[in-house]
C-alpha cells in the first residue's frame, strides 16, 4: 500500500492503514548522535550506517516505503533480524515520505489527504518528550542521606574504588606471608594507574619495588605457549577504575596539549563536575548547554569549545555507586592510609541508621524498589517478609533468623540460563564419559568409579601429585577400577581446612601419594619430602583438560591459618548479592529478641547438607514439597559452634578413600543437636501443611495463532474434535482455539430432590468482552440464570478445594482435598498439598505430581478454601463474582456518578 499511495487513488481503508503503519514504526532518532558516530562497537554506530546505506535508494524511488517494498519482492523479508539492521530508516525519511503520499493523494483528489490532515498528522508523528536529566532518578546516598549518589565515572568515585581493590590485594612474601600495601605503596599504585590506563601486574609489582621472589595473592604471574611449551611471565593487567579519568585525559591531550590535561587534573572537583554533566543528561544540547556553564580554569574561551566538542564525541557515561561524592571525599582520606572500607567508615564516624526498626518487617519503599533492580532478589525479599511477619503474628518476637540461599538464585536471568545450558552440557559430557567407560569395561559405572575415571580422563591418566615424574606417575586404566586399593580421590585443599567438597577441589592420585599428602597442601606436600616445585608447576600448567580454578588450587603456596579461615567463611555463609541484601535488610529493620551481637546469619547449602548426613536425617527427596522444612530445621540448629566442631572432626577422615556424604557421616561420629533428632524433624514435617500462592493473574495468549478450517472433517484428521471447534473463534475465514482457562466460576443448582454443580471455564479472551460466559460448554448446554442457579466463588490455579462425593452402588462417598491444577470438562484435578502419596491420588509422570480428576456435578458439596503463610486453612463462605474489564470500568463510572 505504500508503494501504491505514490503510484494510485488509495481509498480510505488503504490510505488509514498507511498512515497507521507508518505511525508505528517512527524510524531511528539519535539523542547523542555525536558518541554514536565515533562509537564503531554500539548498535547505533550499525544503524547509522545502516540508514546512510538506505538513502542512496532515494536517488532512484520516490519514498523509502516504495523502495524497500521494490527490493524485496521476491524474497518478502522486510524486517530486520537480531543482529541485522539492514532496513533501518531515519525519522526524516518517513517524514518526508509522509509529504510526499500526501500530496500525491491530493493530486488524485483524495478528499482525505488534505492539507489540515497532513498537517496534524506530522504534528503527532513528529512529536518527542525531551530527553530530560536522571537527575530525579538518583538515589540519596546511604551514608549522606541529603546527597545524590555519585556517578560511576566522578574522579573522586574512580579514585574510591581502585583503592578499595587495592587495599583488599595481598603481597605475598617468599616465606607465605601475606601484608597489605602501605601508604607510600598505595600513592605510588594510584599514581601509576593514572598515567597508565592499563598496567600490568608485573609493573605494578616494579613500581611498588617488590623483591622477585614476592608476589600478589591469586595472580597468575605465569603462561605457558601452547606451541613451544615454554614458561614465561604473564602479563595479566591489573583493572583499575580510572576509565573516565583516562577518557577525559586522552580528550584533552588529543584536543590541546599533556600540558592543558596537566593542569586541568590538578581539579578534582571539575572532573567530578563533568562525570555529574555526562551522567545526568542523555542529549547532545542539554549536555552542551551544561558543559558550557562549568568554569574550566586556565583555558580560554575558545580552547574550551574545542575541548566540549571533543568530549562530546567521545564521553558517554551512566551508573552510580550507592555513596555520594561528600562521603567518598571523607573516605578516601583515610583509605590513602590504608584503611578498608569499614575502617574508613568508623574512622569518620558515620554510624548505621538504627531508628527504622519495627516489630514486623517492612516493605521497600518506593525509592528502593526502583534502586533495586533484580526481579529474583525483590521476590525472594517479599515472600521472606510474608513469612517472617506471619511467624511473629502466630509466635511472638524471633530471637535469630538463619537464611540458607543457594548460589544460582542471586542469578540474573542470562546467567541462570548460562547456568542452565552449563548443567546441559555437562549432562552430555557425562553421558560421553560413561559411553567411554562402558566401551573400556563392558558395563556401566559404580559407585565413585564414574567419578574416578572422569578425573583419570582429565589428568591425562596422570597422578595429580607424581604425574609429571615418568612412569612413576602414570595410573593403569585397568587397575583404576580393578584394585579398589590402587587409587584415592583426594581434596587438594584439605577438607578439614577449607570444607570445599566441589570437584574443582578433587583429584585422583594414586593411593600411597594421598596417604603421605595426609592433611596437606601439594605445596607443603612438596615441601616436606623435597620434590621439585618448579617441574610440577610446569606439569599442572599443560594439563589442558583441567580448569583454571583447579589449577590454582594445585598451585596454591599460602594456605596458612588466616587463608584457611577464608575458605571455610567462603563455603560455610554466602556472600551472594541476595544474601547480603535480605540479611542486611532484615538487620536494618526488624527488631529482633536476641541479645547477641548477630542475630541474623547466612548458610551455605554445602553446609546444610553435610549436618544432614551427620545427624542421620538422610537423603534429600526433591519430588516431595517438605525437603525445605527438613532443610529448615537443619539451618536453625547449625551453630558457629557446629561449624567448627565439622572442620575439626572432619580433618581424622582425610586420608580416607572418597566415599558418600552419608559413608562420611558415619566416620565422623557427629552428635545430633539433640536425643531422637530424626524422630522429631519426622514429627515436625508430618505436620506440615504445604501453602501455595494461588496464580490469579490473567496474562496469556487470547486464542492460538494456528488456524483450523471450518469444515469438521479436515480438522478431526488434524486431531481436533468438533466441540473444540465449536467452541473457536473465527477470525480471518478460519477457526482459532481460544486460549487457557484461567478460572473456573463454580454455580450450585438446588432443589428439594437435588443439588447440583457446574463450572464455567472463563478463558483469556472473555476476560475482554461485554460480559462473561454464562453457559457450561460440555454435554447439554446450560444457561446459568440468576433464579435457579447460585454462583458460589471462583476457582484460580493453586486455590485449595475440598469436595465430597456422593455414595454410589459400587463405591462409597469420599472427601478429597487437593490444590486445583486445571479443568477437565466438568471435573476439576486437584493435586496433593505436598506431593506424596494419598488415598485416591496417583501418579501423573508429566506433571511431576499426584494427582486427582473428580466430577463435581453430582457432589454433595465442595468448598474452597483460603490457605495462609504458614498453612493454616479458612473456608470462603461467599464470593462476588468479577466480571470482565469492560463490565468493571463501567461500574467504576456509575459509582463515580451516583
Amino acid at each position: 500500500l505504500r508503494y501504491k499511495a505514490v503510484h494510485g487513488l488509495l481509498d480510505n481503508d488503504e490510505f488509514a492503514r498507511v498512515l497507521t503503519h507508518i505511525a508505528k514504526r517512527r524510524g531511528y532518532k539519535s539523542n547523542r548522535k555525536s558518541i554514536e558516530e565515533n562509537d564503531s562497537k554500539s548498535d547505533s554506530k550499525k544503524v547509522l550506517s545502516a540508514i546512510k546505506e538506505n538513502e542512496k535508494y532515494l536517488e532512484k524511488y520516490i519514498t523509502i516505503g516504495e523502495a524497500i517494498y521494490d527490493i524485496t519482492k521476491e524474497t518478502k523479508v522486510r524486517r530486520n533480524r537480531p543482529g541485522d539492521f539492514s532496513f533501518s530508516v531515519s525519522r526524516e525519511m518517513l517524514e518526508d515520505e509522509i509529504k510526499t503520499i500526501f500530496s500525491k493523494q491530493r493530486e488524485l483528489s483524495n478528499t482525505n489527504a488534505s492539507k489540515e490532515f497532513e498537517v496534524a498528522y506530522l504534528t503527532l508523528f513528529l512529536k518527542q518528550r525531551d530527553f530530560a536529566s536522571v537527575d530525579d532518578m538518583v538515589g540519596k546516598c546511604t551514608l549522606e542521606p541529603q546527597e545524590k549518589r555519585a556517578p560511576k565515572r566522578a574522579v573522586s568515585s574512580e579514585e574510591f574504588v581502585t583503592l578499595t581493590k587495592l587495599i583488599n590485594t595481598k603481597i605475598v612474601d617468599y616465606e607465605g606471608k601475606e601484608r597489605c600495601m602501605s601508604k607510600v605503596e598505595l600513592h605510588k599504585a594510584i599514581d601509576l594507574c593514572k598515567q597508565k590506563k592499563e598496567p600490568t601486574y608485573l609493573e605494578l609489582k616494579e613500581c611498588l619495588l617488590l623483591q622477585d621472589t614476592d608476589y600478589f595473592k591469586g595472580v597468575d604471574f605465569f603462561e605457558i605457549d601452547k606451541k613451544t611449551g615454554e614458561v614465561s611471565n604473564k602479563k595479566t593487567k591489573f583493572k583499575s577504575a580510572f576509565i573516565g579519568y583516562h577518557e577525559l585525559r586522552i580528550a584533552t591531550e588529543k584536543t590541546l596539549s599533556k600540558k592543558h590535561w596537566i593542569n586541568l587534573s590538578q581539579h578534582t572537583y571539575l572532573l567530578n563536575d563533568i562525570a555529574v554533566v555526562f551522567s545526568y543528561h542523555k542529549s547532545d544540547e542539554k549536555i552542551y548547554e551544561a558543559l558550557s556553564n562549568l568554569v574550566f580554569p586556565t583555558l580560554t574561551e575558545e580552547e574550551k569549545i574545542l575541548l566540549i566538542n571533543t568530549m562530546m564525541q567521545r564521553i558517554n557515561f551512566g551508573q552510580f555507586l550507592y555513596l555520594s561524592i561528600k562521603a567518598i571525599d571523607k573516605l578516601i582520606v583515610h583509605m590513602r592510609d590504608g584503611k578498608r572500607y569499614d575502617e574508613a567508615v568508623a574512622a569518620v564516624g558515620y554510624k548505621k541508621r538504627t531508628d527504622t526498626k519495627q516489630k514486623y518487617l517492612r516493605g521497600l519503599t518506593k525509592e528502593e524498589s526502583n534502586e533495586l533492580t533484580n526481579p529474583v532478589v525483590k521476590r525472594a525479599l517479599a515472600q521472606t517478609r510474608k513469612v517472617i511477619n506471619a511467624i511473629i503474628r502466630e509466635y511472638g518476637q524471633i530471637d535469630k533468623i538463619h537464611i540458607e540461599l543457594t548460589r544460582e538464585i542471586k542469578k540474573s536471568h542470562k546467567d541462570r540460563k548460562q547456568i542452565k545450558e552449563a548443567q546441559e552440557e555437562y549432562q552430555k559430557f557425562k553421558e560421553k564419559v560413561v559411553a567411554e567407560f562402558r566401551e573400556d569395561f563392558g558395563r556401566y559405572p559404580k559407585g565413585n568409579e564414574f567419578t574416578k575415571f572422569r578425573l583419570w580422563k582429565e589428568q591425562d591418566g596422570r597422578c595429580a601429585y607424581s604425574g609429571f615424574m615418568g612412569s612413576k606417575g602414570y595410573i593403569d586404566p585397568k587397575r583404576l577400577i580393578e584394585d579398589p586399593k590402587y587409587v584415592e580421590i583426594d581434596h587438594i585443599l584439605p577438607y578439614s581446612r577449607s570444607l570445599d567438597d566441589s570437584m574443582s577441589n578433587k583429584v585422583l592420585c594414586l593411593a600411597h601419594e594421598n596417604q603421605e599428602k595426609r592433611d596437606r597442601t601439594p605445596y607443603e606436600y612438596f615441601a616436606a619430602i623435597g620434590r621439585n616445585w618448579e617441574q610440577y608447576e610446569v606439569f599442572v600448567h599443560n594439563l589442558k583438560n583441567i580448569r583454571r580454578s583447579k589449577k590454582q588450587k594445585l598451585l596454591k603456596k599460602n594456605f596458612d591459618e588466616n587463608s584457611a579461615k577464608e575458605f571455610r567463611e567462603r563455603n560455610i555463609n554466602d556472600t551472594a548479592y541476595m544474601a547480603r541484601f535480605i540479611k542486611n535488610f532484615i538487620e536494618d529493620n526488624l527488631e529482633l529478641a536476641s541479645k547477641d551481637k548477630n542475630k541474623v546469619l547466612t548458610r551455605n547449602g554445602t553446609l546444610t547438607n553435610m549436618l544432614r548426613y551427620n545427624w542421620h536425617i538422610g537423603d534429600k527427596s526433591r519430588e516431595t514439597n517438605l525437603h525445605h522444612a527438613v532443610d529448615a530445621i537443619i539451618i536453625a540448629f547449625s551453630t558457629q559452634s557446629e561449624v567448627q566442631r565439622l572442620s575439626t572432626m572432619s580433618a581424622k577422615i582425610e586420608g580416607f578413600a572418597y566415599t558418600k556424604s552419608e559413608e562420611k557421616a558415619g566416620a565422623l561420629k557427629f552428635k545430633p543437636p539433640m536425643e531422637n533428632f530424626r524422630d522429631a524433624v519426622q514429627k515436625s514435617i508430618d505436620s506440615i501443611f504445604v501453602s501455595f500462592t494461588p496464580r490469579r493473574k490473567v496474562t496469556g495468549e487470547a486464542h492460538d495463532s494456528l488456524p483450523y478450517s471450518k469444515n469438521p472433517d479436515k480438522n478431526i484428521k488434524k486431531g481436533r474434535n468438533k466441540s473444540e471447534i465449536k467452541r473457536g473463534l473465527e477470525i480471518n475465514g478460519g477457526i482459532v482455539l481460544e486460549g487457557e482457562t484461567k478460572r473456573l466460576d463454580i454455580f450450585k443448582y438446588s432443589d428439594m430432590k437435588k443439588i447440583k454443580y457446574f463450572p464455567i471455564p472463563i478463558r483469556v479472551a472473555d476476560f475482554e468482552r461485554e460480559v462473561l460466559p454464562n453457559q457450561t460448554n460440555s454435554g447439554k448446554v446450560i444457561e446459568m440464570d440468576d433464579f435457579r442457579y447460585c454462583f458460589l466463588f471462583s476457582i484460580f490455579k493453586n486455590d485449595f478445594i475440598e469436595i465430597k462425593t456422593k455414595k454410589t452402588a459400587k463405591k462409597d462417598e469420599k472427601i478429597l482435598r487437593g490444590y486445583f491444577i486445571e479443568p477437565a470438562g466438568d471435573s476439576l484435578i486437584l493435586c496433593t498439598h505436598d506431593n506424596q502419596p494419598a488415598k485416591d491420588f496417583t501418579w501423573n509422570e508429566k506433571k511431576k505430581k499426584y494427582i486427582c480428576k473428580i466430577g463435581i456435578q453430582n457432589a454433595v458439596y465442595i468448598k474452597k478454601f483460603q490457605v495462609g503463610i504458614l498453612g493454616e486453612t479458612y473456608e470462603v463462605k461467599h464470593e462476588t463474582r468479577v466480571g470482565t474489564k469492560k463490565m468493571l470500568r463501567k461500574q467504576r463510572q456509575i459509582n463515580k456518578k451516583d
